[in-house]
């Protein structure tokens, strides 16, 4: 989905990666990519797409600064798209995805299950180390299991 709809926005770009369930040693966090061209969205797509669409430890945005967005794969693999809504509109249709006239909002089934696979741990530091992350604190809204006091 980053390289379909990321195509209708225009560099530069930044991606969050929110890490918010971890197997391996890295710390949780939202990790913020500096500014990125288009080669290299298509280089972490290519990379990281199919680590990103099979395991369930976090949530990664694309942002392009001119465009807005963001353009979101949360930890269930629903895609969100902010920002130039006719031109991902354009690039959907042109794929031959429909649009439905619907103003529900997308569920997830009860009961699901979110997989977290120990054999990727290596790809998520690999994904860690592909770029100068900043990483900062996640926000209320990003911890997936929480049960302690809320964080301050």
């Amino acid at each position: 989905m980053f390289r379909l709809l990321g195509s209708a926005l225009r560099p530069p770009y930044r991606i969050l990666y929110i890490l918010h369930t971890s197997l391996a040693s890295a710390p949780l966090g939202r990790y913020e990519s500096p500014n990125l061209d288009g080669a290299d969205v298509e280089e972490f797509s290519r990379r990281f797409g199919t680590f990103i669409a099979e395991d369930a430890r976090h949530d990664v945005w694309l942002q392009s600064k001119p465009d807005g967005g963001p353009i979101v794969i949360d930890r269930y693999n629903l895609v969100y798209a902010y920002g130039p809504l006719d031109r991902f509109s354009n690039i959907l249709e042109q794929g031959g995805i429909a649009e439905v006239a619907s103003w529900a909002a997308p569920t997830v089934p009860y009961p699901h299950a979110l997989h977290y696979h120990p054999e990727l741990n290596a790809l998520q530091s690999e994904l860690l180390a592909a770029f100068p992350w900043v990483r900062k604190p996640l926000r209320d809204t990003d911890v997936q299991f929480w049960s302690g006091p809320k964080a301050t």
